[in-house]
């Protein structure tokens, strides 16, 4: 498989462990695309600053191609991550520099590849539709289950993801469907504990999630678009491909990042842990 993921990426920052680490949608699914065996690349932009350095050499050290890695004046962007139990949720973030728009090197250099992957959060808008014109699409949808945003996207997309665990076991059979009718040739769903779904327009299969002691879910998703992908691409069959990504999904739930490569918070994150760590503490409501 020849992968461009193409879009955002964010450096996620653990506050209170003082480290930060490289993530993003598609980059995290672009590095485990990689571990799976694929060419990776990844097409998308980012600082010239101490966070953009640390993306742009992890991609490398993870074998990602970063030659359409733009690097542009300005910061890379950050999501501040609270972790509760092992879930994670997300504090006070910056996309920086992140958003961008493709030209024409781009859509070729993606054009080479054999499929792309992007996400809502690329925001990349009418230039999805130029994707596909070139190469098979997949697209993460997150927690967009049939909304107008998916109505307006998904005929463009092949192989679809959503984030479903808002899903009852029914709504997300429905939404599946749905989304072949569409036109997506594959369609996949992440519940969280309660598993994983995949209609292929002829059979819906489940799979129960693995249980694995939980550090942190950061990154899960992603990891399980990157299996599935690898294993449709194979020709791996339905079944076989929802256990092989329900089991990466779980292996990266016992480790904090999305994929490692851990540096300490740069100084103005340190400032702002400290700020949020002294700030008094808000009622629930």
């Amino acid at each position: 498989m020849r992968l461009a993921a193409v879009g955002d990426n964010i450096t996620d920052c653990y506050l209170e462990a003082g480290r930060m680490y490289p993530g993003g949608n598609c980059v995290n699914v672009a590095v485990h695309a990689a571990r799976a065996g694929a060419r990776a690349s990844y097409v998308g932009a980012a600082g010239r600053d101490e966070r953009g350095d640390q993306l742009a050499a992890a991609l490398r050290a993870e074998g990602v191609d970063v030659s359409r890695l733009r690097r542009l004046t300005g910061p890379t962007g950050y999501a501040t991550v609270v972790n509760v139990g092992g879930e994670r949720t997300f504090g006070p973030f910056d996309r920086g520099v992140a958003r961008f728009r493709m030209n024409e090197a781009d859509l070729d250099f993606v054009a080479a590849h054999e499929l792309a992957h992007s996400t809502y959060s690329a925001h990349l808008g009418e230039q999805l539709a130029a994707i596909a014109e070139r190469v098979p699409l997949s697209f993460d949808f997150d927690s967009h289950t049939g909304d107008d945003y998916a109505a307006e996207v998904i005929p463009h997309v092949t192989y679809a993801f959503f984030s479903a665990s808002h899903l009852s076991a029914a709504e997300t059979a429905d939404l599946l469907r749905w989304a072949c009718d569409k036109g997506a040739r594959v369609a996949l769903a992440t519940r969280g504990a309660a598993g994983s779904s995949l209609f292929d327009g002829r059979e819906l299969l489940a799979q129960p999630a693995v249980e694995v002691d939980v550090v942190d879910t950061l990154g899960a998703g992603d990891t399980f678009i990157a299996h599935a992908l690898a294993g449709l691409t194979a020709g791996l069959g339905g079944r076989e491909t929802l256990r092989r990504a329900s089991a990466h999904a779980a292996e990266v739930c016992a480790a904090m990042g999305a994929f490692g490569h851990p540096m300490p918070l740069t100084p103005e994150l340190t400032v702002l842990s400290r700020h949020l760590s002294s700030a008094p503490a808000k009622e629930s409501t």
